[in-house]
């Protein structure tokens, strides 16, 4: 048997040659940590970039007036719920959309039968990568299992718990009884 590591190796390089393919690349597979570590930095940087440009009060995050979203969209970003989006958020946000967009663009580039899923003769890719992605053992996969075997899903997730770590210490310091 297969072990849990080999097979998120199979499907991080199985789905970023197809990724790759799909843009016209053929090193992207070998040097995913290389790429994913520059589209980490890009990100930040993007992030960086829109809170200095909306951040109209100077407190380094953004209110949804500031970033003229709906209340919806910025709820949706939002994920400590404190009413102010951080970096943090918005790296994971931007991430997200990202892994939507190229999924989706997966989705209609090797869509041979066009019912919106991927099988592995479509995908081209190993059995037990299939099958690792493939969690509802149907034979195909849909968008939401190809997002959450997305390689850049690290990414996302680091942001994410990074939101949440900073919330969480936050409040316990807000908790905390400095009079005495």
């Amino acid at each position: 048997m297969i072990g849990f590591g080999a097979v998120t190796g199979l499907v991080s390089s199985a789905l970023s040659s197809m990724f790759a393919a799909k843009e016209g690349k053929s090193d992207v597979a070998s040097n995913n940590s290389d790429f994913l570590k520059t589209f980490e930095q890009q990100t930040q940087q993007k992030t960086s970039d829109l809170i200095k440009t909306l951040d109209k009060n100077g407190d380094s995050v953004l209110s949804a007036d500031e970033i003229g979203l709906s209340q919806k969209e910025f709820a949706s970003i939002d994920t400590n719920a404190d009413s102010k989006l951080d970096a943090n958020e918005l790296n994971a946000a931007y991430i997200k959309k990202e892994i939507t967009t190229a999924t989706q663009d997966l989705i209609k580039t090797y869509d041979i039968n066009g019912d919106g899923k991927l099988t592995e003769t479509e995908m081209n890719i190993s059995p037990e990568a299939f099958s690792a992605i493939d969690t509802a053992a149907k034979g195909a996969v849909g968008i939401q299992e190809l997002m959450a075997a997305h390689p850049m899903n690290s990414l996302m997730a680091k942001f994410s718990s990074t939101a949440n770590s900073l919330t969480s210490a936050a409040n316990n310091v807000q908790s905390l009884d400095l009079t005495a």
